[in-house]
């Protein structure tokens, strides 16, 4: 039961930040909006204010925003609303290519967002590691290579290192290699080369067995730090991880990467029921984790989704006129049949996983 709400929450949470951000850019720009939805499906309770009707839905899952245009208008009976007659100059495609733009680009900057200010109350609540060993397990390389207790760590493999987290980070990446560790000692600064041992280590996403470094040494104690450093710490976190994430997709093309590790909505339920059960910072780093993936993935050259339709409005201005809305319809039904094929094999995934194969 936990998992299954842990689930909806989480899901729920980032696919309304998404519509969240779509419906605060039409508001900026002038696009009337006739309903904004928390959840899904049949309207159960609802208010009006001003021209915007603010309901709540069956499913408790995300919710959406009903823009006064073309398309929205065609939805309407189907989400539970009326058609409302608007201004023309109140529409979505009566507004100029850069609002357009703005308002469909909105969803996926609210998303980055939520995952910056996710990342920094973490950082705040958490505090900083500062890279100073405290203690080096005996026998261990850390030994052997002559790391002390209080040496402070300047650099790894010739990258800076600001915080422990860095430089295990770093290490566990390195498995059966020889690191590099410049460490400050006293008022000397000594490169000190150390052979990161091979250990196995199963995945919590993937479930599969993979070959992480370990040297043998523990970190301090974490140290308060104030908003401005969260904020930027949050902001680096959320860089670091748009990074990642892209450099993923990047290896799933080239095939340096396994189809396997893409996540469902099964692994991500796994996920929410055992972070959730570790407390709510571990549920809110899932949530920031997940929002830049959400953020990413829907910028994906997809009609359905918010890439899709940035492509539709990049032509529009290259031509100078939109495309047909029968066009633009053929192409939806396109990608529709391309995000589903995509969520089936993201589910073909977690299912292998789950069967241990």
């Amino acid at each position: 039961m936990l998992t299954l709400l842990a689930t909806l929450f989480v899901l729920g949470v980032l696919i309304l930040v998404h519509e969240l951000g779509h419906f605060l850019a039409a508001k900026s720009v002038g696009v009337a909006v006739p309903r904004f939805s928390v959840g899904l499906g049949p309207r159960v309770w609802g208010i009006r204010r001003g021209e915007t009707e603010y309901v709540i839905s069956a499913l408790p899952l995300g919710g959406y925003v009903r823009m006064a245009g073309a398309v929205e208008d065609e939805q309407a009976a189907l989400e539970g609303g009326r058609v409302e007659e608007v201004p023309p100059e109140r529409r979505f495609e009566s507004k100029p290519l850069w609002a357009r733009v703005w308002v469909i680009s909105a969803g996926v900057c609210m998303n980055a967002l939520f995952a910056w200010l996710a990342f920094s109350v973490l950082v705040l609540h958490q505090g900083r590691r500062p890279p100073v060993v405290a203690e080096v397990v005996p026998g261990t390389p850390a030994a052997a290579a002559g790391l002390l207790p209080g040496d402070s760590v300047v650099a790894v493999g010739g990258e800076s290192v600001r915080d422990w987290a860095e430089f295990a980070a770093y290490t566990r990446a390195h498995p059966g290699d020889t690191v590099r560790v410049l460490v400050a000692r006293g008022s000397a600064r000594l490169e000190l080369a150390v052979v990161a041992a091979a250990v196995r280590e199963r995945d919590v996403v993937s479930g599969d067995t993979l070959l992480v470094g370990q040297i043998g040494v523990l970190g301090g104690e974490r140290v308060p730090v104030g908003p401005g450093y969260a904020l930027v710490e949050g902001g680096r976190r959320t860089v670091a991880l748009t990074g990642d994430v892209l450099r993923f997709l990047g290896h799933l093309v080239v095939g340096r990467a396994s189809p396997r590790e893409v996540a469902g909505v099964i692994t991500i339920g796994k996920l929410s029921g055992e972070f959730a059960r570790m407390g709510w910072a571990q549920l809110v780093w899932l949530m920031a984790f997940l929002s830049v993936n959400l953020a990413i993935v829907n910028l994906l050259p997809i009609p359905i989704l918010d890439g899709g339709h940035l492509v539709f409005l990049a032509l529009e201005a290259v031509r100078g006129r939109a495309l047909s809305l029968e066009v633009r319809a053929r192409l939806t039904q396109v990608g529709l049949v391309v995000l589903v094929a995509l969520m089936v094999w993201a589910l073909t995934a977690d299912v292998l996983r789950l069967l241990g194969r």
